[in-house]
């Protein structure tokens, strides 16, 4: 449990940091000295819980209290005072004070409040965690088991006909599982720094994607623009990935609209990056008629027969811009983009004398078949463009040298604290292009192939005997041992000791 202390008289401060130190393993924070400088505190930190005095000089606890409700801070707080008069009382508990306490403090009524104060924060954990498990039961059982769960489901989330639930569906489009359950992870990490309140986010059944559902919405007009800007943009700076959204009344609807919701996703191929789907945006596209056009593919036939390489690059943009640009339906797009990429392929290979580019191809035009938006096309199609514009003799399609230098780096320098940044500066690119790069190329974000790697090197050295677990982790680059056994564990499904044991000779 994180706690902000808030006193203004040094020995009452002393006393209560000594009980927290003593006897109890929570986290201080931060230590203030009045409620002007707890309130800047409590907006910086984000703790569980406040203990601060009723008088002090700046700024009253009271005060600071309702400061943070009106930012909109979700947080416990025990008051402490040696004023026992009745106004203080009221106000602290309009306020929803957990406690109030008067001083001199006895050391073990204050632990019980401590302990009051950690139960409400693990119950309401607990809560969330069964209304998610709810919500699985009633997105994936039987008709007969939803009917069972709706109504228990309703109390939990005190949601009736008439409450507003906001739906947001969010899908990765790289198709490693370490990517959804990332972007999942931070989406409740940013929803917690906002103080979002009545939210529960949950993996979707059969999908790749996750849901964010948020009830008794409807006073919060301003939820879409906040969801939009600091929760879906931060997620798109992690990894492509597409977003629909609705709103329905009560829980009846709710199976209805997270398939209409899935069915939305579709229609993000022909709209621009971090755009949010809704009914009305869907139903405004207007798809155009795409002809074919065998005038460039006859023509950059005749450019790669000549190797006349700069005009086959401008006949491949032209296509580019003719054809991936267009309004056309995305399923059309995607045919022609494969049907003159095979074309230009088999032309190049014949002239080269090579009949394909090996499976790196396969892949390519796997990419393509499955792309959810014009951007992974077009970057597809320019790898092939790159490789048979190009005067080498074989088709290099990859052209993932830069991947490679990242894994080298890893190679090189695992043993040690490495970051995505310091990666992305050695090639000159930001984290960010990084990150999309190396998780489009890999199938896994820098994060994952790094713990795999180093967990990798582990059980070799693990094997050879010469080693004791903690000087492995160490060896690797954890300098947590704890730590080190639970990502073992992770992907190993064993602890290192016990990998040892049925592994070693």
């Amino acid at each position: 449990m994180k706690i902000i202390v808030v006193e203004d008289e040094p020995k009452s401060r002393e006393g209560i940091l000594n009980i927290l130190a003593r006897d109890t393993e929570y986290e201080v924070a931060a230590v203030c000295g009045n409620g002007k400088e707890g309130l800047e505190a409590v907006k910086e930190h984000r703790p569980d819980l406040v203990i601060s005095d009723i008088k002090m000089p700046v700024m009253g606890g009271l005060e600071m209290l309702e400061g943070i409700l009106k930012e909109g801070i979700e947080v416990q707080a025990v008051l402490l005072t040696g004023y026992s008069e009745f106004e203080y009382a009221r106000r602290a508990l309009k306020l929803q004070v957990v406690e109030y306490v008067l001083k001199p403090l006895e050391v073990e009524e204050f632990l019980e409040v401590l302990r009051k104060v950690e139960g409400n924060i693990e119950k309401n954990r607990v809560e969330k965690v069964s209304a998610e498990q709810l919500l699985w039961t009633y997105f994936t059982g039987t008709d007969v088991e939803r009917q069972q769960t709706e109504p228990i489901l309703r109390e939990t989330l005190q949601a009736d006909d008439r409450t507003q639930i906001t739906l947001f569906c969010i899908y990765p489009c790289s198709l490693a599982n370490e990517t959804g359950s990332e972007l999942q992870k931070h989406t409740t990490e940013l929803l917690d720094s906002l103080c979002m309140e009545n939210y529960y986010v949950m993996s979707l059944p059969r999908q790749q994607g996750f849901l964010v559902m948020l009830t008794d919405t409807e006073r919060n007009k301003n939820l879409f623009k906040i969801f939009k800007t600091r929760i879906y943009h931060s997620l798109c700076q992690i990894t492509e990935c597409h977003c629909s959204y609705g709103t329905i009344y009560g829980l009846k609807e709710l199976n209805e609209k997270l398939a209409e919701l899935k069915d939305m996703m579709q229609y993000a191929f022909s709209l621009p990056d971090e755009t949010i789907l809704s009914r009305e945006l869907v139903e405004s596209i207007e798809y155009k008629d795409l002809e074919y056009p065998d005038y460039l593919e006859q023509s950059i036939y005749r450019e790669i027969r000549s190797g006349r390489y700069d005009k086959v690059r401008a006949t491949g943009e032209q296509f580019a811009k003719s054809v991936i640009d267009s309004e056309g339906k995305p399923a059309c797009i995607r045919e022609y983009v494969l049907r003159f990429s095979a074309g230009i392929l088999r032309v190049a290979g014949e002239t080269r004398g090579c009949l394909d580019a090996g499976e790196d191809t396969s892949y390519i035009m796997e990419s393509i078949a499955r792309s959810t938006s014009k951007r992974e096309v077009r970057y597809q199609f320019e790898k092939i463009m790159n490789a048979v514009a190009s005067s080498r003799e074989t088709l290099d399609i990859t052209e993932n040298g830069m991947i490679l230098n990242v894994i080298d780096f890893i190679r090189s320098n695992y043993q040690r604290d490495i970051t995505l940044s310091e990666a992305a500066e050695g090639c000159c690119v930001t984290p960010e292009y990084l990150s999309r790069i190396f998780c489009r190329e890999t199938g896994v974000n820098f994060t994952s192939f790094l713990q795999n790697f180093r967990v990798s090197t582990a059980k070799r050295l693990l094997l050879s005997g010469n080693y004791k677990v903690y000087e492995v982790a160490e060896m690797v680059g954890f300098h947590d041992q704890k730590y080190f056994v639970k990502v073992f564990k992770k992907l190993s499904g064993v602890t290192p000791s016990e990998y040892k044991r049925e592994n070693g000779k």
